[in-house]
């Protein structure tokens, strides 16, 4: 079985971004991934990512990654 980390709303990132004052570069840094990627999740164009990579941003943000993804299974 494969899994994937949808967020919870369009927004959850931005919002959880503009609560911590953290910009894109910042927690893609944070992150160890690409700006893109969090640009992407940030304005809701991509909604999931991997779960290792919303475990990443949630703990960069310091919140559990539960406030903004949920994990689903893969179809």
């Amino acid at each position: 079985m494969s899994y994937r980390a949808r967020l919870k709303s369009r927004t959850a990132l931005r919002d959880a971004m503009q609560a911590k004052e953290i910009p894109i570069r910042v927690l893609a840094g944070r992150a160890g991934c690409g700006k893109s990627i969090v640009g992407l999740l940030r304005s809701g164009a991509r909604t999931s990512c991997s779960p290792a990579l919303a475990a990443k941003l949630a703990a960069a943000l310091d919140i559990p990654a539960e406030n903004i993804f949920r994990i689903e299974e893969k179809e």
